[in-house]
């Protein structure tokens, strides 16, 4: 053991003083033999090192895969001494015999092979058991949310889905199935990839929610950030628009629809200096359907406080991306619940979306997970078959780095490489195409924000040459050499900022983008765009922001641009992966250009995020007991 942090530091690389301070804390508490101590203490601080990785356990098989079962911390070449674990399965049995079981009430918990900080396993617990108990509520008693009137919600269907009524029904229409699959079930999952229509769905699926229901339903909409709320609250608005030039829908089931979205921290309740909110398993928030878009990048803790304030009685309809980049913090919760899979159902429920739909859909066959809960868009209307755009993406969550790269160098209109020899020639281009128009005296705010929605930087880390602090640092400068930027201040007119915290006080969140700009009277203010208005803020009460000119890829999630610049760095970075270039390309609606090297870009398609929980196996235990 270790007489202090910073002998601990010498041996170990990476290590942090919460990892050390933490193992410190809780072996004392355990009581442990001597010969157990040194295998308990670092695999707690292994524990606390994967958790900040995003992973809410540790997972004991997974660690001989990392570094031959040998404790370096991703640095196995440096000249550190590291720690050696036993192998797995004296580890395992080791851990066995502790008293750390879920019953113990220890602030460490091993269960299934995974050892868990108990605040952690609390929270994947928990939202295992709400999620069971929707599944189980399903299975006993289908009617238990609203008896469903099958003529009455088939007539509605084929209202909302006219071209669906046709004679030839091979194709199936799978926006259709995810309307019917949410009305027969109090938990769905709707997941698609971009333009497949994931929220003009769901606002059909509150459409015919609200017209089969005899009394105005109480609805809620959120989405994880300011930005991905306002996205979800502009494509609410556009289906809604869509929809009321139809004649066969009604008005005031479309009013009922609500007009805006909020983020799941606003929802709950923030209570300020509190990690609690004040909505909670024992205040339930007063909704009976709510719509969470956006999953992919709710962490576990938030998710499970959400679950936790949800009433028995509320139907839960959740959206989102299964092969965007997971959540920042630990969890990877739509990828447990929504592996890949062809879509099947149990003969039950195929049954029943048979006959609401008139499709045949698939029945699981053997072993294969029963997903009922599950839909999956497969059409996108934004890239279509030949859309070059989509099949780079497509190529790219597959794996399939070398065709990928071949793929990229044959863009011929949608996507382009950008060389080494032209690339800062090509930012200079992209700078005046783009960001010249902010600082043009005759453009107004609303063009302002206009301008700033067709492109973007986007970088895959934060720091180093190709790193988003350098990118707009370079572009700043620029603009400065142009004339452009005529103050040495930090802040300026035509200055793009994103909110980086969530301020309740100013009703600004983490991820809420804006322009600094100057008003009628000439004075320097931020302006946010809330639906269609503007609203102007002194730069006294704006809080924490940074300039965006370029951003990171994590941080364009639920966002879309024209074009996209997507540039990674030129040496590796553990951020690389095949998801996190799929979540960039995905970003572009039209145009792509990418700056990377051939061994960075093939790199990050062979890495796949692999994120470890205990939350899928729990939950589809249940359905397997179920299916019994």
């Amino acid at each position: 053991m270790y007489k202090h942090l910073t002998e601990c530091q010498n041996q170990l690389e990476g290590i942090q003083a919460i990892d050390y301070f933490l193992a410190r804390e809780m072996v004392e508490a355990l009581a442990l033999h001597d010969q157990q101590k040194a295998i308990v203490f670092h695999s707690i601080m292994l524990t606390s090192y994967t958790l900040r990785k995003g992973h809410s356990c540790l997972k004991i098989e997974s660690v001989s895969a990392l570094d031959s079962d040998t404790l370096h911390w991703h640095n196995p070449d440096d000249d550190k001494q590291g720690y050696t674990f036993p192998k797995t399965s004296q580890w395992l049995s080791l851990l066995s015999q502790l008293t750390i079981h879920p019953a113990d009430k220890q602030p460490l918990v091993y269960e299934n092979n995974r050892l868990y900080l108990r605040r952690y396993w609390q929270f994947e617990h928990d939202l295992a058991h709400q999620i069971k108990a929707l599944i189980k509520q399903y299975h006993e008693d289908p009617n238990q949310l609203e008896p469903l009137n099958k003529t009455q919600a088939k007539h509605v269907l084929a209202q909302l889905f006219p071209n669906a009524d046709r004679e030839n029904k091979t194709e199936i229409d799978w926006q259709k199935v995810a309307v019917a699959n949410a009305l027969i079930h109090p938990f769905t999952i709707i997941v698609g990839g971009p333009g497949t229509g994931k929220t003009f769905t769901v606002t059909k699926v509150l459409a015919t929610l609200q017209a089969l229901s005899d009394k105005p339903l109480m609805i809620a909409m959120v989405a994880p950030t300011g930005k991905a709320a306002q996205r979800l609250n502009e494509s609410i608005q556009k289906a809604k628009s869509n929809l009321r030039d139809d004649i066969r829908i009604n008005e005031q089931v479309l009013d009922s629809i609500p007009d805006s979205a909020s983020t799941v921290h606003r929802l709950l309740g923030v209570i300020p200096h509190s990690h609690n909110f004040r909505y909670h398993e024992d205040k339930h928030l007063p909704y009976n359907v709510l719509l969470v878009d956006e999953i992919s990048m709710i962490d576990l803790p938030l998710m499970t406080r959400l679950m936790r304030a949800v009433p028995n009685h509320c139907r839960i309809i959740m959206l989102g991306d299964a092969d965007q980049l997971p959540s920042v913090a630990a969890g990877s919760v739509l990828a447990d619940l929504a592996p890949r899979q062809q879509p099947a159902y149990s003969q039950q429920c195929a049954e029943l979306l048979n006959e609401l739909t008139d499709f045949k859909l698939p029945v699981l066959q053997g072993d294969q997970l029963n997903l009922d809960y599950l839909c999956v868009l497969q059409k996108s209307y934004r890239f279509d078959g030949k859309g070059e755009i989509g099949q780079l993406a497509k190529h790219v969550i597959q794996g399939e780095a070398l065709y990928s790269w071949v793929y990229l160098l044959k863009g011929q209109q949608q996507i382009r490489r950008i060389g080494d020899k032209t690339f800062y020639q090509w930012l200079e281009t992209m700078v005046k195409q783009y960001y010249y128009p902010l600082f043009d005296p005759q453009t107004s705010i609303e063009q302002g924000f206009k301008y700033l929605s067709q492109f973007r930087f986007l970088a895959a880390t934060r720091l180093g040459e190709q790193g988003v602090l350098n990118i707009n640092h370079w572009v700043e400068q620029l603009l400065r050499d142009k004339g452009l930027i005529t103050t040495k201040s930090e802040f300026y007119s035509g200055k793009p900022i994103m909110v980086t915290e969530n301020n309740y006080n100013t009703d600004l969140y983490n991820g809420d983008t804006g322009l600094l700009w100057h008003n009628t009277e000439g004075k320097l203010q931020a302006v946010f765009q809330e639906k269609e208005t503007m609203r102007w803020l002194s730069l006294g009460r704006l809080p924490k922001v940074e300039t965006v000119y370029a951003m990171t890829i994590h941080k364009t999630q639920g966002s879309e641009f024209k074009h996209v610049a997507l540039i990674l760095p030129e040496k590796d970075s553990l951020v690389l992966s095949r998801e996190l270039l799929y979540t960039g390309m995905t970003r572009a609606s039209e145009q792509l250009s990418l700056f990377a090297e051939k061994s960075m870009f093939t790199l990050a398609v062979k890495r796949k995020v692999q994120r470890y929980s205990g939350l899928k196996e729990k939950v589809f235990s249940e359905y397997k007991r179920l299916n019994k």
